[in-house]
């Protein structure tokens, strides 16, 4: 894969907004989404997280800078960014605000916010560089960025299935069409780099797979956004996949969730940036 070739003004962000991929990214916790980077934040700081989506790692991160941090997400979803602003009130939160903003031009005055935080969203980028830029220009002296991406190439699945290689390949041709990049973990260190970051440190995780409860909501999601989602969508109007290859892909998920000895495990890159 090249990476992103599409421009900003055209890139698609490839899950979209469906509620089974909105579900799924309302079960993430900064207690694991931010592990890496979670002894570093400390109250009074204000904190940027970009690309928030429903903002359950957002709340915790209020928590979390409690008694007299801040925090502001921002997303280009209207529809989430509703969604976050509603859990924050449920949990009765007051140091943390929600915006529909982007992050290439944010608008916040230079040097604002102690740090800067993303969970999964680079890879959703066609110039993530651009993003980051625009991340160290908010950021204080010595303010931190801290991003978490993926690599979708350092995966590992049993039993082997070809209708769930063929998943893989859906995926990976329909980020690319979209402007991302499902290989965004390993370019992350560069990516920091080229945007003018110093004292990186690079870390990575893995998420895995494979007692019952694990295997049946991994499978069975993508099962479900497989065909539903913005990713079913675009696959079959790039002409990547028709509806019934689809159609098979998502079997194939639900006979995975079944299948003896089922295990799937991926890499997860991060990097902790300081803007010198």
């Amino acid at each position: 894969m090249t990476g992103p070739t599409a421009s900003s003004s055209s890139e698609k962000y490839t899950h979209g907004h469906h509620e089974s991929v909105v579900a799924a990214h309302a079960v993430r916790r900064a207690s694991e989404a931010a592990a890496f980077v979670l002894p570093q934040l400390k109250s009074p700081m204000r904190l940027l997280d970009f690309g928030c989506g429903p903002g359950t790692i957002t709340n915790d991160l209020a928590e979390h800078l409690l008694p007299d941090g801040w925090v502001v997400g921002i997303d280009s979803s209207e529809a989430v960014i509703e969604q976050a602003r509603s859990a924050a009130a449920e949990k009765s939160l007051t140091n943390v605000e929600f915006e529909v903003n982007s992050i290439y031009e944010t608008g916040y005055e230079s040097a604002s916010f102690d740090a800067a935080y993303a969970h999964q969203v680079l890879q959703h980028l066609s110039e993530p560089v651009r993003a980051l830029e625009e991340v160290r220009r908010v950021l204080k002296p010595d303010g931190i960025c801290a991003v978490r991406e993926v690599d979708w190439g350092a995966s590992a699945i049993w039993p082997d299935d070809e209708r769930l290689s063929r998943f893989f390949d859906v995926y990976n041709k329909v980020a690319e069409r979209n402007g991302g990049d499902a290989f965004a973990g390993r370019r992350l260190k560069q990516w920091f780099t080229d945007a003018g970051f110093s004292d990186l440190v690079v870390t990575t995780s893995t998420w895995t797979f494979a007692e019952k409860s694990g295997l049946k909501w991994w499978g069975e999601q993508w099962a479900d956004r497989i065909l539903r989602s913005d990713l079913a969508k675009r696959a079959i109007e790039y002409g990547i996949a028709s509806e019934s290859d689809l159609q098979e892909i998502s079997q194939g998920w639900l006979d995975w969730v079944q299948a003896e000895g089922a295990f799937f495990s991926f890499m997860q890159v991060e990097v902790v940036g300081t803007r010198a």
